[in-house]
């Protein structure tokens, strides 16, 4: 009966935390002003589809979240940016990924919302630029 415990506990804990994600739940400062940088900010809306999916945020290919549902974060960047949004964790195959790319202006912020687009037999991660206002309101 022990084994059998541990079994579960095993099987569980790796389950838990792919649902977790390395965003925050509160929405970033965006009145802080960078002008040797650009910022980029990201948004994951809430919802049932794609609830338990983990989306992967890379920049320039250098992934720097996992955002789980109504997660936020922040990026600064110098330069032009590419932005590809993907899932990640256990029900990644049945989603697909998006792209934005973007010219980074010292001082700029850019903000990004991520929302799954489900169609008759699959969904896939969208990302839309929005404005700062947008943002705020997102969730």
């Amino acid at each position: 009966m022990k084994i059998k415990k541990i079994l579960i506990l095993l099987l569980i804990i790796p389950l838990l935390s792919s649902c977790s994600g390395t965003g925050s739940k509160e929405i970033p400062n965006t009145s802080v002003n960078n002008n040797s940088t650009s910022t980029l900010y990201f948004s994951r809306t809430g919802g049932y589809v794609g609830g338990g999916v983990l989306v992967s945020v890379k920049v320039n290919g250098r992934e720097i979240a996992k955002l789980g549902t109504k997660e936020f974060t922040q990026y600064t960047v110098s330069g032009n940016f590419n932005i590809k949004v993907s899932a990640t964790g256990l029900n990644s195959l049945a989603f697909g990924s998006d792209t934005i790319s973007g010219i980074g202006k010292n001082g700029s912020k850019h903000f990004y919302i991520i929302n799954v687009k489900t169609g008759l037999l699959s969904s896939k991660f969208q990302i839309m630029e929005t404005t700062e206002t947008g943002f705020q309101q997102s969730q």
